[in-house]
């Protein structure tokens, strides 16, 4: 049986995504408005995820509703991808899923971590339970689901 724990602060919100982005093995979904959040330049997340994306037959799916933070804003995030296109797929969601408000983060199909508004810290740890994390899953597939626009790290053109 997992663990489950209500989280209602900024801290404790960090907290739980470093917990969950340090025990990623297979996979990591993650469905977020912009990532800020989820501070994925920080040289130490940054590096956790570079790690985590070498691993064989690591694979990383991330569905942002707005790609222009993340696309102005992750010069990190964004070399990984041009680095790992091949295990990482970024994602502007369809404008029709626009009013979304929730966040998730869910790791190895047993381990989530999800925001109830993209606005409050207040969220949900769920660890070691895919009982508990099998309807974020499903959810998260929805959202992917519904297609949208793929980002990438490269420019075309002149």
């Amino acid at each position: 049986m997992g663990d489950e724990r209500l989280l209602t602060s900024w801290g404790e919100y960090e907290s739980a995504v470093a917990q969950a982005m340090s025990g990623a093995r297979r996979t990591i979904r993650i469905f977020d408005r912009d990532l800020s959040a989820l501070k994925f330049e920080m040289p130490d997340r940054h590096e956790g995820l570079a790690a985590f994306l070498r691993q064989p037959g690591a694979c990383l799916r991330i569905a942002v509703q707005c790609p222009r933070p993340v696309l102005d804003r992750s010069p990190r995030l964004m070399a990984l991808l041009r680095l790992h296109a091949h295990n990482f797929q970024l994602l502007e969601t369809a404008p029709h899923l626009a009013l979304l408000s929730d966040s998730l983060l869910l790791v190895d199909d047993a381990l989530a971590v999800v925001r109830f508004h993209r606005d409050h810290a207040r969220s949900k740890l769920i660890v070691s339970d895919a009982a508990a994390c099998q309807p974020y899953g499903k959810r998260f597939e929805e959202i992917w689901a519904e297609g949208g626009t793929p980002l990438s790290a490269t420019s075309l053109g002149l």
